[in-house]
């Protein structure tokens, strides 16, 4: 997913941390405290405001004993440290998922490239502190990076998540995983898959792609060059850059929420040895179409036969100005109560439909406005009547009833920095423009 952002900053690649033991500074003032170590060369860095406090103290035992500053990189070797830097020492939260059997909640971040667990109770309407992980994956050797969408296996206490645009692979952890650890196992998956929609049942895993437009399922246990045992993909399908997904066993259906950028397969480079044997196949038939253009349509929900295979048309669409979907990422299914949940990030809001929802149809509920808390909401997800929602927008988690409707304040907070800490807005920096005129930093995500 890459969404333009304006914002006086710089890239910042970042720095992998080890656990840290009970009792010692956290991760994240470690982060904070190594990078400060810079300070010592000409220039400064720049932290988001009001970092975390007494990192004075830990900047001066990090500069003695976690890293070296190199004064000159030429001959004598060693690397330049920068004369300042702009980064976001806290997580930012994207894909949740909840396990119900161990009371436990999941979530990907993006931000710092890592996967944390909590208790699922965790948090509090009042709370203005950050909550305690019960767990963090985060490392060079975890496979971590730009994450999406998670998924947890109470079953086979095994936990999910993907990288959308850069490592094009799933890694899978034991459910004690935790710190630098190494993945059970991975699989390599198309460019830029995004969501993850995990079928217990039949023990499989329904990935979202976004620029092919299609979902492929794979086998649970796939690993590293596996293929998938199908995919649902062409114009008949009206995928257009799917992000959210989810598998409804209980009415054997497959859920997508799709953007609205459609590219034709004329226009889609191979990025992994998957989308290359992909195009081969595609183009093995008809002649291109030399003037074909990507365009974009309306942002919509589209649901599948829960058995669909190849250029399938869905069920059912929601689409239109009734039905105020704009930008939908995380989307869940309420099987029991027969209801569609989306996370709307074009305007800040989660959506509820029926289930059985078509055309352009109005939400049976809207939770939107100041009180909620919603930012940039990316994940959502529905469990013991409740309904999560994974803010980008800023460091939070918010949790509401499933009712909930409105301008409602939310029934839990579970923060993962203390209240007031503003975010970059980092996701995936790739490059920088310098704005000579507003005196700006331009970095896109």
């Amino acid at each position: 997913m890459r969404r333009p952002m304006l914002t006086i900053a710089a890239a910042v690649t970042a720095l992998w941390l080890i656990a840290i033991p009970t009792g010692l500074p956290s991760v994240e003032d470690r982060f904070v405290a190594t990078t400060q170590a810079a300070e010592t060369t000409e220039g400064a860095m720049c932290t988001m405001p009001d970092a975390a406090p007494g990192i004075e103290a830990i900047a001066a035992d990090a500069q003695a004993s976690q890293i070296a500053i190199p004064k000159r990189s030429d001959a004598e070797g060693g690397d330049l440290p920068p004369v300042r830097m702009v980064v976001d020492p806290y997580p930012s939260f994207n894909g949740v998922a909840v396990d119900t059997t161990n009371d436990l909640v999941m979530m990907s971040d993006t931000n710092r490239k890592s996967l944390l667990v909590y208790d699922r109770a965790a948090g509090s309407a009042t709370s203005k502190q950050a909550a305690t992980a019960k767990q963090q994956i985060m490392g060079p050797d975890t496979g971590v990076g730009f994450v999406a969408g998670v998924a947890m296996d109470p079953a086979q206490r095994e936990l999910f998540t993907v990288n959308n645009d850069v490592e094009d692979r799933l890694v899978v952890f034991d459910y004690d995983a935790r710190g630098n650890v190494t993945p059970k196992r991975l699989l390599y998956v198309p460019h830029q898959s995004w969501g993850i929609a995990f079928a217990p049942r039949r023990d499989v895993m329904a990935l979202s792609v976004q620029t092919p437009n299609m979902y492929v399922v794979f086998r649970r246990e796939a690993t590293k060059f596996d293929a998938p045992i199908r995919s649902v993909r062409g114009p008949k399908t009206a995928m257009a850059d799917p992000h959210g997904i989810y598998f409804d066993e209980t009415h054997n259906e497959v859920v997508v929420a799709n953007h609205g950028n459609f590219r034709p397969g004329e226009l889609i480079t191979s990025y992994t040895a998957y989308d290359a044997r992909e195009s081969r196949q595609e183009r093995s038939g008809d002649a291109f179409d030399e003037s074909a253009r990507g365009r974009f349509v309306p942002s919509s929900i589209t649901v599948y036969d829960g058995d669909a295979t190849g250029d399938v048309a869905p069920l059912r669409a929601i689409h239109g100005p009734t039905s105020q979907i704009d930008w939908p990422m995380g989307v869940a299914v309420d099987e029991i109560n027969n209801e569609i949940v989306v996370a709307n990030n074009g305007d800040n809001s989660i959506l509820i439909f029926p289930r059985t929802a078509n055309g352009d149809m109005q939400p049976r509920r809207v939770i939107r406005g100041p009180l909620t808390g919603i930012k940039g909401p990316m994940g959502v997800a529905i469990a013991k009547d409740e309904i999560w929602v994974a803010n980008f927008g800023d460091h939070t988690a918010l949790v509401f009833p499933r009712l909930a409707g409105g301008n409602v304040a939310p029934r839990r907070i579970l923060r993962n920095a203390p209240a007031g800490k503003e975010t970059s807005g980092f996701g995936n920096p790739y490059a920088v423009a310098y704005d000579t005129k507003r005196r700006e930093v331009l970095v896109p995500n």
